[in-house]
């Protein structure tokens, strides 16, 4: 048991209930001081009437999902006692601290909505300029990312670009997250052609997936990954960032590092599940399903955890 997925629960008197995050539970009136975590390997047995809560295993270490807080939980969540809002609000600091790009009087920073903008609107606040809404999302499209077919077509309805926002701006658009960058595209072309801007230049909020998820997040091949394409095992340098703005059109792409992950949300790396962004998996089983998906590399269509053929170990 290492706690990569969350599960919040709550007690008040005979009352019970859980989540897989703390805001579920307030909404339902559940006051905070009565939400906890459920730490790795514990357990919450009702039997009779009677609720309790205890270790049903050991947990040498803890591997809690990074992705959690980047992408996946409400804003107004608490993981772990550690703030969503605050995380994303510190990553937002970590990008300003990394910015180049030229500040005058038509620079705007614009977030993907919704997860991208507490980072947005902290990275604005640290470097002066406004962070405007010129995209409005659908609400009628899921999450790219995760469905499988049409994600392109999805992509471009996703997002409705202003160009009231837009015209004649250097936009820096900030993004949660680029997993295979079908998105990111389609948004790069609609804020040009659509929105009208000027200049278009990527930020991400997240160092570059390299790797595959094998616990509950379907990416779990590594030539479905945009970053890999470009890197190819090595550094992320400042010249691979650019060949990779160059592949969707922007201006320029500029990816987080991966200790800003730690720092931002106030955990140790290594009580951190970070395999998708360095490639070093917490349990024996994700180690070798990378072997498999290293040996796919490559083949279209094949899920790593589909393929029965062991493969031999890569470095």
């Amino acid at each position: 048991p290492l706690g990569i997925r969350p599960l919040c629960f709550a007690i008040d008197g005979p009352m019970f209930a859980a989540a897989s995050e703390s805001v579920a539970l307030s909404q339902v009136g559940f006051h905070d001081k009565d939400i906890h975590s459920l730490p790795p390997g514990g357990a919450v047995i009702i039997q009779n009437g009677e609720i309790d809560v205890r270790q049903f295993a050991p947990s040498p270490k803890r591997s809690h999902c990074f992705f959690e807080w980047i992408y996946f939980a409400n804003v107004a969540s608490t993981l772990d006692d550690r703030s969503v809002y605050m995380t994303r609000k510190a990553l937002g600091e970590e990008l300003a601290r990394l910015e180049t790009v030229p500040i005058d009087d038509d620079t705007i920073v614009v977030p993907v909505p919704d997860t991208a903008k507490a980072a947005a609107a902290s990275m604005a606040f640290e470097l002066g300029i406004p962070c405007l809404e010129g995209l409005m999302r659908n609400r009628y499209v899921g999450r790219t990312f995760i469905e499988g077919t049409n994600r392109a077509d999805k992509a471009r309805l996703k997002y409705t670009p202003l160009p009231e926002v837009l015209r004649g701006k250097r936009v820096v658009i900030v993004e949660d997250t680029i997993v295979r960058s079908t998105t990111m595209r389609a948004l790069v072309s609609q804020l040009r052609e659509r929105g009208g801007a000027r200049e278009v230049h990527v930020r991400v909020a997240c160092p570059p997936i390299v790797s595959p998820c094998f616990y509950g997040i379907d990416m779990s091949t590594i030539s479905e990954l945009f970053a890999p394409k470009f890197m190819n095992g090595n550094e992320l340098t400042p010249e691979i960032e650019q060949q990779m703005a160059k592949s969707i059109a922007a201006d320029s792409l500029r990816y987080l590092p991966i200790e800003a992950i730690s720092r931002s949300i106030d955990l140790p790396s290594d009580s951190l599940c970070q395999a998708c962004i360095n490639s070093q998996y917490p349990t024996t089983a994700g180690t070798e399903l990378y072997q498999i998906a290293l040996g796919n590399d490559g083949t279209p269509g094949a899920r790593t955890y589909d393929t029965p053929e062991p493969v031999t170990t890569r470095t």
